[in-house]
Formats: C-alpha cells, sequence, structure tokens
C-alpha cells in the first residue's frame, strides 16, 4: 500500500537512525516525513527498481520551504544508486540545502572513472549548503539486511 505521510501528526523527537524503503524515491514523501522527526541525523533510503519516471524537481516547488525547513540530516544513504535524473535532483536537494551534511553514500555504483567523475559533476558538488559534506560512491549494496531482531540493538544498525 504504501507510506501516507498526509496521517501522520506525531512529532517523535528521540529517532536520529531512519530506514525507509520506497518503491519510487519520491522527494515530496521524504520532505512531508521530515517534520515528524525533527531531529533526524541519518536517513537509510531504499529504493526498489521502479521503470516509472519519477520527477523530483525541487527548485520552484520548494523554494519557501528550503527557507524555514532545518535540515539535520549529517548522513544520507541512498542503496542501489544508478544515476538517473530522479535520483540526481532527489541528492541536489540535501546536498543543497542540508547545511549539516557531512556524507552521502550511494550504493550499488559503477566503479567507471568516468561515470563518476560526471555523476560528481551533476550532483553540483560545488554548490554544496555544507562544505564539510563528501560523496561516497560504493559498489556493491549499502543498507544492512537484517537476521535476526537482535540487530536492532546495535547503536546504528545500517552502519558498513
Amino acid at each position: 500500500m504504501g507510506l501516507h505521510v498526509d496521517k501522520l501528526a506525531m512529532v517523535i523527537r528521540t529517532v536520529k537512525t531512519l530506514a525507509v524503503q520506497m518503491n519510487t524515491l519520491i522527494l515530496d514523501t521524504v520532505i512531508q516525513l521530515m517534520p515528524c522527526f525533527p531531529c533526524l541525523e541519518k536517513l537509510y533510503i531504499q529504493a526498489m527498481e521502479n521503470k516509472s519516471k519519477t520527477n523530483n524537481l525541487w527548485r520552484r516547488k520548494h523554494r519557501d520551504l528550503t527557507r524555514c525547513l532545518d535540515i539535520r540530516l549529517k548522513t544520507i544513504v541512498l542503496d542501489s544508486y544508478r544515476g538517473i535524473k530522479s535520483e540526481i535532483d532527489f541528492l541536489t536537494f540535501f546536498i543543497m540545502n542540508a547545511r549539516v551534511l557531512e556524507l552521502v553514500k550511494l550504493g550499488g555504483c559503477s566503479g567507471n572513472k568516468e561515470f563518476l567523475t560526471e555523476q560528481r559533476r551533476k550532483l553540483q558538488l560545488d554548490k554544496r549548503a555544507s562544505k564539510v559534506a563528501q560523496i561516497h560512491f560504493i559498489t556493491g549494496y549499502c543498507i544492512r539486511r537484517f537476521q535476526d531482531v537482535h540487530d536492532l540493538d546495535l547503536v546504528d544498525p545500517f552502519l558498513l
């Protein structure tokens, strides 16, 4: 059925790490989710392969929002990164607006040097809001698959 953010009204300040599985990577959904977790520092996203073309353009639509939304994310991990336009648009929102962002990990990437160079250019790292933000491209998958509920006892169960 999917996540319906419009039905979430509770604010949970204790959540600092959140993992979200989405069929399609949709920026609006993540933005609507963020006020529910105002202390969120680490966001892990597993976007399932979906052939639909999602539009994650945000510059005009979220122009006023970027002035008032305090994005406290320090780490963003996106599993199965392919470098398509919707993923780039999604990530550039956070790269250009998250002032304390430290790390973006993109999993499933090709080790091809030309691909990585082109992706760095497309992600507009020269315009990043946080001058310390780094992008790490990782071959293979990033998000840990849980075998047991005890895995959740770890401080950061998604840490590689």
